[in-house]
């Protein structure tokens, strides 16, 4: 059959031009019998060079990585890759399946090589046959490599190596689950920051009235004012019941953001309305006298009934001031009191003077942070609340209040006389005298706790305390063109102005006003805060990982070791196929392995127990 085969072989190789020519077939069975002896060449990846590089590479390679990763993880890198919520179920997906499949091919290669390795050194080394078959068959898997080692017990042929497969592949197994551990996605708030509209101070649309204008001409920017501050007055929190309201925090006003915002934070201007409050000129000081409605002095500075522990205004004479009287003490902090004016004759609550003070604005120039959903106010800087005080001469301010010439501010004590009335009469004792009390007396009396209903309970107030209380009331009144109300303005149907030459009349509407006031716009900074899902390194999975790489580049010295450079072995595996090669190749085996007549496990590798090397140079010279 052998002949045939290799007449066919002969036939297919000679052209039909040869058919007839014995040199030709001897030339071609020379050729072939080259072809079969011609020993093949090993594949580069598998050479004995590129198997120690690469294990090297690769084992080196892995703690570098983990490393990296802890150094990483230490300055929280990581953190900057963010992916929004929408994707993070594919992100999460993408990142541990990418994670495991890297793991899974990264170890396989790590175990081909060191495999190779292993058994190319145990073909080569000088020892019992068990011991090249336990080292062999350890490589199959951890549950060989954990058997093989437990056969040990009965025959101890290859302890050391045996183990050192076991935890290779047990590392190994390990490895792979750190790897596939390593990342992950976790959900987070961050934050953006971005300029947004918002709306401010209000201004009348830069009209500036004229102080001395005191024509009724509905349509004349002083008259203007007039209306729409007296109407919006009707919207002061205190009139409202107190109501918390967006854009005024004490005694501030901060600008409102113009768009809405899921959550986060804005920086915006705050403006401070600080009182500050002297005492009178002692020329000014002269007692007041009743005059038929109420009690006056040669300055006009006019009070009308009252009673203990009310703190009311008397009109005024300066338009960047107010005049207030009270008739219970106002101290500083050291407890000295102010100017004292005499009432004659005094009145029905047995009042025989009145302490006269005269009061200015100043606007303080702040940031507030609020919450930008809610546009609630969480700080305001700086703060200009006063904790102790000092009467001083009252002193006119060298300017206007505002710096760009806000008339409708600059103006304020213009406003404040029309703060409307309440249901609280200005003195119970007078059954003769109706005369209310403003919302804003009401609020002193309830801010201060002043015991106006009770004349037998009278307190001292501090300065600082009243000022305090009317930088807020002050606030509030600009606050209200925050509003930007309908309300018809009227006392009983009618407005009406009280000015000191004199009453006049007139019934509007704030509809009727054809250029309302505007609310300065203005820039603030949002910071919007949301939730996104940023890639998380587990600190456990990296430190596993690293002592894993660690132990693998260890245990991978082992195989490093027992090589020639120049080897270049005839064989590399010990499978079934390889097994018979070698044992026709050695045929002192048979001499050498005593005949076992049952193959158990222990039985073989008890006959295995013969010294021989499998593969060397004398081995390739035979």
């Amino acid at each position: 059959m052998r002949s045939s085969n290799f007449q066919s072989r002969c036939s297919d190789n000679m052209s039909p031009h040869d058919e007839d020519s014995p040199d030709t077939l001897l030339e071609s069975a020379i050729s072939l019998l080259r072809m079969s002896h011609k020993a093949p060449k090993s594949s580069w990846f598998t050479t004995p060079k590129a198997l120690r590089l690469s294990s090297l590479i690769l084992h080196s390679a892995l703690v570098v990585m983990h490393l990296a990763l802890l150094g990483i993880w230490a300055r929280g890198l990581e953190h900057r890759f963010t992916v929004t919520l929408e994707n993070q179920k594919l992100a999460s997906f993408l990142i541990t399946a990418t994670s495991t499949a890297f793991g899974t091919i990264y170890s396989a290669i790590l175990v081909f090589v060191t495999q190779a390795l292993s058994r190319r050194r145990s073909l080569q080394m000088d020892q019992v046959l068990t011991a090249t078959h336990d080292n062999a068959a350890a490589w199959a898997g951890i549950g060989a490599a954990l058997l093989h080692l437990w056969y040990q017990k009965a025959v101890r042929a290859s302890i050391g190596q045996t183990l050192t497969t076991a935890l290779y592949l047990m590392t190994i197994s390990g490895l792979h689950i750190t790897i596939s551990s390593l990342f992950s996605l976790a959900t987070f708030n961050t934050s953006r920051s971005f300029l947004a509209a918002t709306r401010g101070l209000p201004a009348f649309n830069g009209t500036t009235p004229n102080p001395n204008n005191f024509t009724f001409t509905l349509g004349s920017p002083s008259e203007e004012m007039d209306a729409y501050a007296s109407g919006s007055l009707y919207f002061l929190p205190s009139v409202l019941g107190g109501i918390t309201s967006l854009g005024l925090q004490d005694g501030s006003l901060y600008d409102v953001l113009d768009i809405n915002v899921l959550s986060g934070n804005a920086t915006v201007n705050a403006s401070g309305f600080n009182i500050t409050c002297g005492s009178v000129p002692e020329e000014k000081r002269s007692p007041l006298e009743y005059g038929g409605s109420g009690y006056w002095n040669n300055s006009n500075y006019g009070i009308f009934s009252t009673q203990v522990g009310m703190i009311s205004d008397m009109g005024f004479e300066d338009w960047d001031s107010i005049i207030l009287y009270s008739t219970i003490p106002i101290v500083d902090s050291s407890g000295k009191s102010g100017s004292w004016v005499d009432v004659s004759p005094p009145m029905s609550s047995s009042v025989s003077s009145v302490q006269i003070l005269q009061c200015s604005l100043t606007l303080v120039r702040q940031l507030a942070t609020v919450d930008a959903q809610s546009q609630k106010i969480q700080t305001i800087e700086p703060s200009f609340r006063k904790n102790s005080s000092t009467w001083l001469p009252y002193t006119a301010p060298h300017s206007n209040v505002t710096t760009d010439g806000n008339s409708f501010i600059d103006n304020w004590a213009r406003w404040f006389i029309w703060i409307p009335g309440s249901d609280y009469l200005l003195d119970y004792s007078n059954p003769y005298d109706l005369t209310q009390a403003s919302v804003a007396d009401v609020f002193l009396i309830q801010k201060l706790n002043l015991p106006a209903a009770n004349h037998s309970d009278t307190q001292n107030v501090t300065l600082h305390d009243l000022e305090n209380a009317l930088s807020t009331l002050v606030a509030s009144m600009f606050w209200t063109c925050h509003c930007l109300p309908t309300y018809r303005s009227s006392f009983d149907g009618e407005f009406k102005f009280f000015l000191k030459f004199g009453n006049g009349t007139i019934e509007l509407s704030l509809s009727d006003i054809p250029t309302p006031p505007m609310l300065l716009p203005g820039n603030g900074v949002v910071t919007e805060v949301f939730a996104e899902a940023r890639i998380e390194l587990n600190i456990i999975a990296v430190s596993a990982g690293l002592a894993a790489s660690l132990i693998l580049a260890i245990l991978g010295l082992a195989s490093l070791r027992g090589h020639n450079e120049d080897d270049d072995l005839p064989l590399n595996e010990t499978g079934i196929l390889h097994a018979i090669w070698l044992y026709r190749n050695h045929p002192e085996l048979e001499t050498l392995l005593e005949q076992v007549e049952h193959p158990t496990d222990e039985n073989l590798r008890a006959a295995g127990m013969v010294k021989t090397r499998l593969v060397g140079k004398q081995v390739r010279k035979e």
